[in-house]
């Protein structure tokens, strides 16, 4: 009876710990959630850079073979070509902006021509709602103002004014994100990581971000070429979103795809079958690139299944913004790696793989 009553106790005592166990991980949890949002001006620039020195460091290294000079400046070069290219895309936004706020007539024209053609499918209700209130619906029966659509020009002047608030957010991050990059980059090289948990966590990173970004690069040069030869305005500037948004799974290529829409269906000047044309040419790139191109030469890189990818991307995006998704694949991929490693959680690594735990 004794043994049993041992045996019994030891069994509660298993459970207890393990309850326990489970209290604190949830605990810490919510703790580091807590951190990660309250610290996030911080950790967003310095994770940026992380990734960005990852797959930068190869380059300087090639540097210092190729140019014989020291490490402080090849990462002064690597410094310099990326605030180059900062300032490069921001003047590019810039003009794209200056070229919409020229053509703002032709789009208030256009605006007005696509009202005439959806009035008579317009509710009887709303056009009793406008004319009580003429600025209900915009445009409806003879109810223009400041020549045909009111608040139009007001909204373009809002939305070029937002586009350089947010040009000048990004200007001041990217510098943060390269002054992080720089003395990174003078740190130790990369083949002095002895730690094997981290030379697997630079070797996943590296992988996916180079394999991404080459594909990136080459769908953001086929979205705004194809753009620029249908004269859809801005075509630079969609081009290197496409290439940035390329680097969010699922919902990126999406939005890619939607934001010359508004330029392409408003323009006075096009017919439907070039709208077609158009529309059709931007889906076929980002189809071809992100169902056949990306799967064949990427593979399984990041080793997670895609509902991980899904949750991950909904989770980082709601603690760190349109960053947090841009970084959910990689930072869940290390994530993956370091639960695969501790015997506790391995389950759970499994389960973010895509496979499920043996008994």
């Amino acid at each position: 009876m004794q043994q049993g009553d041992r045996n019994s106790t030891d069994v509660s005592d298993q459970r207890i710990l393990k309850l326990q166990t489970v209290c604190l991980m949830i605990l810490s949890l919510a703790a580091v959630i807590h951190l990660l949002v309250n610290l996030r001006s911080v950790l967003v620039p310095f994770v940026v850079a992380v990734f960005i020195v990852s797959g930068v460091a190869p380059i300087l290294e090639r540097l210092q073979r190729r140019l014989h000079v020291s490490r402080i400046v090849a990462a002064a070069i690597a410094f310099t070509v990326g605030a180059s290219l900062s300032v490069l895309f921001g003047i590019s936004v810039w003009l794209s902006a200056m070229e919409l706020q020229g053509r703002s007539d032709e789009y208030l024209q256009g605006v007005r021509s696509l009202t005439k053609r959806i009035e008579p499918w317009i509710p009887a209700v709303l056009l009793d709602a406008a004319t009580e209130n003429p600025d209900a619906v915009p445009g409806v029966n003879g109810r223009e103002k400041n020549g045909g659509v009111p608040g139009v020009q007001s909204m373009i002047r809002t939305g070029i004014a937002h586009v350089t608030q947010v040009l000048g957010e990004l200007l001041s991050s990217g510098t943060i994100v390269l002054i992080f990059v720089f003395f990174l980059l003078l740190g130790a090289p990369q083949e002095q990581l002895r730690n094997q948990t981290l030379r697997q966590f630079d070797q996943q990173v590296k992988s996916y971000l180079t394999l991404k970004t080459i594909i990136s690069i080459f769908t953001g040069l086929a979205f705004g070429l194809a753009l620029r030869l249908f004269g859809v305005p801005m075509a630079m500037t969609f081009g290197v979103l496409a290439f940035l948004m390329n680097f969010i799974p699922n919902i990126g290529p999406v939005l890619a795809s939607a934001l010359p829409l508004p330029l392409i269906l408003l323009d006075p000047n096009a017919s439907v079958t070039w709208m077609c044309c158009v529309i059709i040419t931007i889906l076929s790139i980002q189809l071809i690139s992100g169902n056949l191109i990306e799967p064949r030469i990427m593979g399984e890189s990041a080793n997670l299944h895609p509902v991980t990818i899904l949750l991950a991307l909904m989770f980082w995006g709601t603690i760190w913004g349109i960053v947090g998704m841009f970084l959910a694949t990689p930072i869940t991929a290390v994530i993956r790696i370091g639960l695969e490693r501790i015997p506790f959680t391995q389950s759970l690594a499994m389960l973010m793989a895509g496979q499920i735990p043996e008994d």
